[in-house]
Protein backbone atom coordinates (compact mmCIF):
# COMPACT_ATOMS: atom_id res chain seq x y z
CA UNK A 1 0.00 0.00 0.00
CA UNK A 2 1.85 3.47 -1.19
CA UNK A 3 2.01 5.94 1.20
CA UNK A 4 0.45 9.25 0.26
CA UNK A 5 2.30 13.02 0.45
CA UNK A 6 -0.70 14.89 2.56
CA UNK A 7 1.39 18.39 2.33
CA UNK A 8 0.05 20.92 0.97
CA UNK A 9 3.18 23.03 0.12
CA UNK A 10 6.24 21.64 -2.21
CA UNK A 11 8.84 20.25 -0.71
CA UNK A 12 11.85 22.54 -0.28
CA UNK A 13 15.15 21.35 -1.20
CA UNK A 14 18.07 22.62 0.60
CA UNK A 15 21.50 23.02 -0.04
CA UNK A 16 24.88 24.62 1.04
CA UNK A 17 23.50 24.77 4.70
CA UNK A 18 25.14 23.16 7.18
CA UNK A 19 23.12 22.49 10.59
CA UNK A 20 23.47 21.89 14.21
CA UNK A 21 21.27 21.12 17.13
CA UNK A 22 21.98 22.78 20.38
CA UNK A 23 20.91 21.61 23.66
CA UNK A 24 20.81 23.41 27.49
CA UNK A 25 23.35 21.07 28.26
CA UNK A 26 25.82 21.88 26.25
CA UNK A 27 25.40 18.93 23.71
CA UNK A 28 25.66 19.65 20.26
CA UNK A 29 25.25 17.48 17.10
CA UNK A 30 25.41 17.79 13.49
CA UNK A 31 22.39 17.29 11.30
CA UNK A 32 21.28 16.89 8.06
CA UNK A 33 17.64 18.51 6.98
CA UNK A 34 15.67 16.08 4.88
CA UNK A 35 12.73 18.96 4.33
CA UNK A 36 11.84 21.94 5.35
CA UNK A 37 8.13 23.68 5.95
CA UNK A 38 7.24 27.07 6.80
CA UNK A 39 6.28 25.67 10.25
CA UNK A 40 8.87 23.92 10.69
CA UNK A 41 11.99 21.34 9.60
CA UNK A 42 12.54 17.45 9.24
CA UNK A 43 16.20 16.44 10.25
CA UNK A 44 17.79 14.13 10.11
CA UNK A 45 19.89 13.39 13.43
CA UNK A 46 21.79 10.62 15.62
CA UNK A 47 20.63 12.41 18.86
CA UNK A 48 17.11 10.72 20.07
CA UNK A 49 15.04 14.04 21.25
CA UNK A 50 11.38 13.89 23.42
CA UNK A 51 8.79 15.43 21.82
CA UNK A 52 7.90 18.73 23.49
CA UNK A 53 11.35 19.40 24.43
CA UNK A 54 12.77 23.09 22.92
CA UNK A 55 16.27 22.98 21.40
CA UNK A 56 18.13 25.65 19.16
CA UNK A 57 18.95 24.88 15.55
CA UNK A 58 22.09 26.44 13.84
CA UNK A 59 22.03 27.10 10.08
CA UNK A 60 25.53 27.82 8.25
CA UNK A 61 24.87 29.67 4.35
CA UNK A 62 28.19 27.91 3.31
CA UNK A 63 29.71 28.40 -0.83
CA UNK A 64 32.57 25.81 -1.01
CA UNK A 65 35.01 25.92 2.33
CA UNK A 66 33.71 29.61 3.14
CA UNK A 67 30.92 30.39 5.69
CA UNK A 68 28.75 32.89 4.07
CA UNK A 69 26.13 33.13 6.59
CA UNK A 70 25.08 31.81 10.30
CA UNK A 71 21.91 31.78 12.27
CA UNK A 72 19.59 30.51 14.71
CA UNK A 73 16.10 29.33 15.32
CA UNK A 74 14.55 28.03 17.98
CA UNK A 75 12.29 24.85 17.85
CA UNK A 76 10.41 22.70 19.60
CA UNK A 77 10.42 18.98 18.66
CA UNK A 78 6.57 17.45 17.30
CA UNK A 79 7.82 13.73 16.43
CA UNK A 80 11.22 11.95 17.04
CA UNK A 81 12.07 8.73 15.63
CA UNK A 82 16.08 6.81 15.91
CA UNK A 83 16.95 8.35 12.64
CA UNK A 84 15.29 11.61 12.40
CA UNK A 85 13.24 14.60 14.14
CA UNK A 86 10.45 16.91 13.23
CA UNK A 87 10.24 20.13 14.80
CA UNK A 88 8.64 23.47 14.59
CA UNK A 89 10.07 26.85 14.51
CA UNK A 90 8.96 28.52 18.21
CA UNK A 91 10.19 32.09 19.71
CA UNK A 92 12.84 31.58 21.52
CA UNK A 93 12.34 31.72 25.68
CA UNK A 94 12.73 35.27 26.99
CA UNK A 95 15.99 37.11 27.92
CA UNK A 96 16.71 38.24 31.32
CA UNK A 97 16.08 42.13 31.31
CA UNK A 98 19.45 43.65 31.16
CA UNK A 99 20.23 47.45 32.99
CA UNK A 100 21.13 49.94 30.66
CA UNK A 101 19.43 48.60 27.57
CA UNK A 102 15.77 49.38 26.30
CA UNK A 103 13.07 47.03 25.82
Amino acid sequence: MPMTDRRRHPRAVVRGLRTWILLDDGYRARCRIVDVSRRGVLIEASQLLLPGATIQLVFARTQGPNVTKVFRRWAQVVRSSPSAVAVNFVHGPQRRAVAGLRR
